[in-house]
């Protein structure tokens, strides 16, 4: 028995089972995957059965299944079957051990990591479920050369209809942090607007100022003059008429007593 012929009893068996064990190797398990979207989330991949492997310990009996399969594929007996299956599992084992892969022709690949551990990588167009047949990736991203003439300028009128609905929006939502941002002018009262002098009052004005002060100087200097015309005069008049001045002067220049003194001597 080679290794296709136990590929081909497995995936037989594991189209119309959930499991399948091997005997001194472990077991074929499939479950049943949802749909799911892509990593662009741009198609929708349908459901499938996921087939994988376990290690484990399993016994001849437990892996009944599988041997009664070989039996009706190989025509042999029971004991027959269990010897071949048992020369290709241990074959199977030592080319994962040596080499760390076999392949499992119709299925997939059997690995092994650095610590002797099995795992199985099933091929990307497996299919264990007969009820998925005919189920295709959905794309619901349309191209435009896709798209009908007038559906690309529905489409095109919606979204321009849509950027300008978007920036109304966005304005009316500016509008009130915008007019709480601008300072509330505050109504002044308004003044009256001080009315221009005429130019001839405005110059009488001025007339009459520098009046006023050319009349404060010469009256001052007046003043001096008279008074020191007065001092001249008296001083020569003491000259001329000093007898005449002299009682004047003396009463001037002396006190009462000092002109008793004056007069006594």
């Amino acid at each position: 028995m080679d290794i296709s012929l136990f590929s081909k009893c497995v995936k037989e068996l594991i189209v119309e089972n959930e499991r399948v064990d091997v005997p001194y190797l472990g077991t074929f398990t499939a479950e049943l995957q949802p749909a799911t979207y892509s990593d662009h989330q741009t198609t929708i991949h349908p459901p499938y059965r996921k087939m994988s492997f376990h290690k484990e310990d399993v016994s001849l009996e437990q892996g009944k299944l599988l041997l009664e399969k070989v039996m009706r594929v190989s025509g042999v007996t029971q004991e027959q079957a269990g010897v071949e299956l048992g020369w290709c599992l241990s074959r199977l084992s030592s080319e994962l051990e040596g080499h760390k892969s076999c392949k499992l022709p119709g299925l997939g690949v059997m690995r092994a990591n650095a610590r002797n551990e099995f795992f199985f990588v099933p091929d990307d167009e497996l299919d264990i479920w007969p009820d998925g047949i005919g189920f295709e990736p959905i794309s619901i991203k349309v191209s435009e050369e896709e798209m009908p003439a007038q559906t690309r300028d529905d489409a095109a009128s919606e979204a321009a209809g849509g950027d300008r609905y978007r920036e109304h929006f966005l304005r009316a939502e500016r509008a009130p942090e915008q007019q709480s941002e601008i300072p509330e002018k505050v109504e002044t009262p308004e003044q009256p607007k001080p009315t221009k002098q005429p130019v001839w009052d405005h110059f009488q004005e001025e007339i009459v100022d520098v009046a006023s002060t050319i009349w404060k100087l010469r009256t001052g200097r007046l003043i001096l003059i008279i008074l020191a015309a007065l001092i001249v005069l008296f001083i020569v008049a003491a000259y001329v008429f000093t007898d005449e001045m002299s009682p004047i002067l003396d009463r001037l220049l002396y006190s009462k007593e000092e002109l008793e003194l004056l007069r006594r001597r």
